[in-house]
């Protein structure tokens, strides 16, 4: 599965900068920090591979690097809260980080930025090869389908921010993790578990099936955890730094709010293909996944609601590919809870209303399939070449045969949909390693 979010990345750091003047002496205190910096520039060394690449092959080893840098890190600042006197004097740091989200260059934001201080800054930069197309006029394209857009630079003397972009790296480390698991999973499993209604469809074998399922638990668990460290960064880190100026918007408590909500969303959509595959007692009715889908399309809205209340030079700058993957993740989920109210009255003997919902699903499917840059176009190919035409068929034929009935309006029909039920994917809180 292409993905729609970018590694974060940052420049090198002196060990020697972050030893206090008064404490340059310290061989004990400067061999923990020069460790923590030697950790910091692996974790710098392999967010910048894993950005230029595809292969998700090695993302286990990236999500190890941040992991054990953030160890440190969390000692530093501890260390850091508890003796701030001998902090006094120390010349300017700054962190320098490239936005995870950004991918269109705005105006450069100058600001004055003391040691750890009350404002930060942000300049113009951009990395990893040319561009292969126009991404939000950038010059770029999504991670997974081999070109690179430019990123925007930000820089602070925050040791906060330095927290706040790192966390960020490790939650999206995770979500690439998750899928990871799947990419060869999810549209298969998107279409098999809609196929399985139709009349005569052939099953996948038991054995894939188990593969498969504890493939998606696996990837649905890192996506919760992913969850937790976008909430933590809005719970312990965004307050520590709301009055610093960043010039890019990745830690703003909306777009972690947004984030977290996507990652739940995406969580959830796993979790409804487990539950549609290990129910034992085949219990299911098509009104439950419809619910199921309905909540999962109300948290995508969920996460485009807090991105649009960004400011609009804030909002402009967001890649498109994260919008473009919230607006056709609602279309697909949407589409794939008609079909499945479709069922529900076909068997209920409401032919008409089964071919609305039908042709409903068709049309958003369609709409996706003709953007064929987006990460959700594969699905909706393959839902409208697999399931969805003989089905349709079929409600068609039973309403001019047995029916007769009118076939109601996009609109009658939207205001019959249900509400939506939430799944039980719900955070797994982050935790920072002891220290």
């Amino acid at each position: 599965m292409r993905y729609y979010l970018r590694n974060p990345k940052t420049k090198t750091i002196s060990a020697a900068t972050l030893v206090p003047p008064a404490l340059q002496q310290d061989t004990e205190l400067y061999g923990r920090i020069n460790k923590m910096c030697a950790l910091r520039e692996t974790m710098r060394d392999r967010l910048k591979t894993q950005a230029k690449t595809d292969d998700l092959s090695r993302i286990g080893s990236v999500l190890s690097a941040i992991q054990a840098y953030l160890s440190e890190l969390h000692w530093y600042i501890s260390y850091y809260e508890s003796n701030q006197s001998e902090f006094k004097g120390m010349q300017n740091v700054e962190f320098i980080w490239k936005s995870a989200i950004v991918s269109r260059l705005h105006d450069k934001v100058n600001l004055s930025r003391p040691w750890f201080g009350a404002r930060g800054g942000a300049a113009g930069d951009s990395d990893g090869g040319a561009g292969t197309g126009g991404v939000g006029g950038s010059g770029g394209t999504r991670l997974l389908s081999g070109g690179s857009f430019k990123q925007r630079r930000t820089q602070s003397t925050s040791i906060y921010m330095e927290l706040g972009f790192t966390l960020q790296a490790l939650a999206v480390a995770k979500c690439m993790s998750a899928y990871s698991k799947v990419a060869t999973l999810d549209t298969e499993i998107e279409c098999e578990t809609i196929n399985a209604m139709t009349p005569g469809a052939k099953l996948i074998d038991e054995e894939e099936g188990e593969q498969g399922v504890e493939a998606l638990k696996r990837a649905a668990m890192e996506l919760r955890e992913a969850a937790g460290v976008f909430e933590y960064v809005m719970e312990g880190v965004l307050p520590k730094i709301k009055h610093i100026r960043l010039g890019v918007p990745d830690l703003l408590p909306q777009v972690q709010y947004m984030l977290r909500m996507l990652s739940l969303a995406d969580s959830d959509r796993l979790s409804v293909r487990v539950w549609l595959r290990t129910d034992k007692n085949k219990r299911k009715t098509p009104n439950t996944p419809a619910n199921l889908l309905l909540g999962i399309q109300e948290r995508y809205a969920s996460a485009y609601s807090a991105l649009r209340t960004l400011q609009g030079g804030e909002f402009r700058s967001v890649s498109a590919d994260i919008q473009n993957y919230m607006r056709d993740g609602q279309l697909v989920i949407l589409a794939q809870a008609m079909i499945y109210l479709a069922q529900v009255h076909s068997d209920g003997q409401k032919f008409g209303i089964a071919v609305g919902f039908m042709r409903d699903a068709r049309e958003l499917l369609s709409e996706v399939k003709k953007r064929n840059q987006s990460v959700h176009a594969k699905t909706a190919e393959m839902l409208l070449s697999g399931p969805l035409e003989p089905l349709y068929s079929l409600y068609r034929r039973n309403n001019d045969t047995i029916g007769f009935e009118t076939v109601p309006s996009s609109e009658d029909l939207r205001a019959r949909l249900p509400s939506g039920r939430t799944l039980i994917s719900k955070v797994i809180p982050h935790v920072p390693s002891s220290m």
